[in-house]
């Protein structure tokens, strides 16, 4: 009998102890694909897009150009403009119609996905909140809002949104011409953006604008009458980089000044077309996209803000185009 009870008191622990193993291994492996999607890139990471594939998906590599990842597969659309969220686990993006990337606004969309390609999703509509175009999305310095373009596209509006697309607050509150390309301070409570000076506006009455987050403190930073984009500070909040369209040709410079808009002096202006400025976190170097003169695709650069150590980072030089380069906020 009492080898009986000891045969039944083996068995019982025996099954209690499968049963927690069962249980533990289901948990685990609840556990395990929720852990293993918070990837973040490191701080040498470049995120850019490329038309190498026919179409122009969302890529990543080093600083070095080495270690080329693409992370966005789907033919059927151009995939631009990739930026990093400041914790370093998401990419922020555009898409339109493949064929298109970015030089229609009015076909625009905005999605988000985690840095190894997973997790896709669209958090901005084509159409969303009854804009007709869309654009320049940008992560605020806390990782918590993003700020777009958005509106009619004769007289489009700066947003500040939460980071999920949802609860559009309208910063430049209806404001006259076009407002486009925002982007934040490093401080998190001021835009940079493109404004006009007057209600109807053209190309060249762009000018760079700053305005507190809350829509208060209007400040205008240039009067060139010239075709301005893409106004950014660096990291430091010592300097703004931006493009500058001198002539009105096609010959694209990168300009910087002091954050109350002095100093604006020439950081690239060599005939070529340099577009899209994006600082690194040291403040002293400016990342692009440039097309030298008498080549045919554009490829992603460096140069120091003095203007000096230009650098072409993706060697040999592609038949592709590879652009939007961004560091992101180690």
């Amino acid at each position: 009998m009492s080898r009986v009870r000891e045969r039944l008191s083996f068995n019982l622990v025996a099954s209690t102890i499968a049963l927690a193993a069962t249980a533990l291994l289901a948990s685990l492996a609840a556990i395990t694909p929720a852990m293993a999607s918070v990837i973040a890139l490191p701080s040498n990471a470049v995120a850019f897009d490329s038309d190498r594939t026919g179409n122009f998906e969302i890529f990543t590599m080093n600083t070095e150009g080495a270690d080329q990842t693409q992370l966005t597969h789907d033919t059927s659309y151009d995939s631009w403009w990739p930026k990093i969220s400041p914790d370093r686990t998401k990419i922020l993006f555009h898409r339109t119609p493949a064929g298109v990337h970015d030089r229609d606004y009015t076909q625009v969309s905005t999605w988000v996905m985690n840095v190894d390609g997973t997790g896709l999703g669209q958090i901005l509509a084509l159409g969303v909140y009854g804009w007709t175009i869309q654009g320049h999305a940008e992560w605020s310095p806390d990782g918590t809002k993003i700020v777009t373009m958005g509106g009619p596209s004769s007289n489009s509006q700066v947003y500040i949104l939460s980071v999920d697309g949802t609860n559009p607050f309208n910063v430049t509150h209806g404001r006259g011409g076009m407002n486009i390309d925002p982007s934040w301070s490093p401080s998190g409570t001021k835009l940079l953006f493109i404004g006009c000076p007057i209600f109807i506006c053209f190309v060249q009455n762009y000018e760079v604008y700053s305005i507190n987050t809350d829509g208060s403190g209007l400040t205008r930073l240039t009067s060139d009458s010239t075709r301005d984009h893409d106004p950014y500070f660096a990291p430091d909040g010592s300097t703004i980089a931006w493009l500058r369209n001198p002539g009105g040709g096609t010959v694209w410079s990168i300009f910087k000044m002091n954050p109350d808009g002095s100093g604006q002096t020439a950081v690239i202006d060599d005939g070529a077309v340099n577009s899209k400025p994006e600082w690194a976190s040291n403040s002293n170097t400016i990342w692009f996209h440039r097309l030298p003169p008498g080549a045919s695709y554009f490829n992603i650069w460096r140069v120091s803000k003095s203007g000096t150590r230009l650098v072409e980072v993706i060697l040999p030089r592609p038949p592709y185009n590879n652009e939007f380069p961004d560091r992101g906020t180690p």
